[in-house]
């Protein structure tokens, strides 16, 4: 085994028990129609056996959690990074030295059979000992892969004998295959799963897979960093909003139990039962007497001595379906829902003007 295959299957931890010097498995074949109109297979390279198809599998990209794959660029599901194009133009390039140019890509039906067979043995064996491998590839490289592609499946055949005795039998029929150029419509020209399943069975292809998915999974690398680093802000953000809130709190409650155990003034007690209904005020809504006369709740401040007198009315308003007892004199407006006697708050600005004289007018 060499370095770099031990190497890769250290990092993932798969136990593909196999020497990756293993001999190829018959040469890779793609009909071509000669000018004569005959149907003579061109030889484009060799067919990679179980072993070598198993080996680059084991390549970290594959073994990755499924969210990261999500960072990658696609172009309708297909990745799209730097380098990955190599594979195709590295494809185009292999069948023009050959003298085929297929406009849909198929491969000779022993070639078929025989690539098909090393590729479902490789999957096999990768679902049964690490099956993030086939989900993978299932869900992000070759989409159109069945569940468990290598299963055989079989047909009952039924038959009597001369006793009237039902014989069955299990014949095997077509499995399901795990190539499938015709998911896309056998079009090589880019990235896509028909691309990569061919580069995947065929060896000398193995070198230039090996070098696009080192691109892709540094690139996937840098963007689960980036990931990860804003993730990590995110949070950090997070904890400190959080801690900045509970501050808040605190202080709030701080400054809710000095004012709510204070002595307060008749202009503080008025001004919350204006718009609290409780002249100690809330939490929410209190009122303090900054200087003489001069009202704050911490969002606005009053100057009691701008009302105008003669123009201050106290009255009950509806706004849709709520009723609100508002004091105002046109400009300054004050509002509670809280239900109170609204002659008693009428008599509480009467005392309040007397201590803080607003504005009058003639009328």
């Amino acid at each position: 085994m060499t370095y770099l295959a031990a190497k890769l299957i250290a990092l993932i931890g798969i136990s593909f028990a196999f020497p990756i010097t293993a001999s190829a498995s018959g040469p890779l074949l793609i009909p071509y129609e000669s000018r004569d109109g005959r149907q003579t297979p061109k030889r484009v390279g060799t067919i990679a056996t179980e072993q070598q198809i198993c080996t680059l599998l084991s390549h970290p990209i594959f073994n990755r959690p499924a969210a990261d794959y999500r960072l990658l660029n696609a172009i309708n599901s297909d990745f799209s990074w730097d380098g990955i194009e190599a594979a195709p133009l590295w494809v185009a390039k292999k069948f023009n030295e050959a003298g085929v140019r297929p406009y849909r890509l198929e491969l000779e039906e022993k070639s078929f059979v025989t690539a098909n067979q090393n590729l479902s043995s490789c999957l096999e064996r990768a679902h049964k000992e690490n099956k993030v491998i086939y989900s993978n590839l299932k869900s992000f490289f070759l989409q159109y892969l069945p569940d468990a592609c290598y299963e055989k499946e079989y047909e009952i055949q039924k038959s009597v004998d001369d006793r009237g005795n039902l014989i069955q039998r299990r014949i095997p029929i077509d499995r399901k295959t795990c190539i499938d150029f015709n998911y896309n419509s056998g079009r090589y020209e880019g990235w896509n799963s028909t691309t990569f399943s061919l580069m995947l069975v065929w060896v000398e292809a193995h070198p230039v897979l090996q070098r696009v998915f080192d691109q892709g999974h540094q690139t996937l690398l840098a963007q689960v960093r980036e990931r990860d680093q804003k993730e990590n802000e995110t949070r950090k953000a997070q904890i400190q909003r959080q801690q900045e809130f509970q501050q808040q709190t605190k202080e709030s409650e701080q400054q809710w139990q000095a004012y709510s155990s204070a002595a307060r003034t008749f202009m503080e007690q008025v001004f919350n039962f204006a718009t609290t209904g409780a002249v100690t005020g809330t939490r929410s809504e209190r009122w303090t007497e900054v200087q003489k006369c001069v009202m704050s709740n911490g969002r606005v401040k009053i100057n009691a001595r701008s009302i105008n007198m003669t123009a201050f009315r106290v009255s009950r308003q509806q706004y849709g379906s709520t009723f609100y007892l508002v004091s105002s004199d046109g400009n300054f407006r004050l509002s509670t829902l809280a239900v109170i006697p609204a002659d008693r708050l009428q008599n509480a600005w009467r005392q309040a003007f007397e201590e803080c004289p607003g504005k009058t007018s003639r009328f």
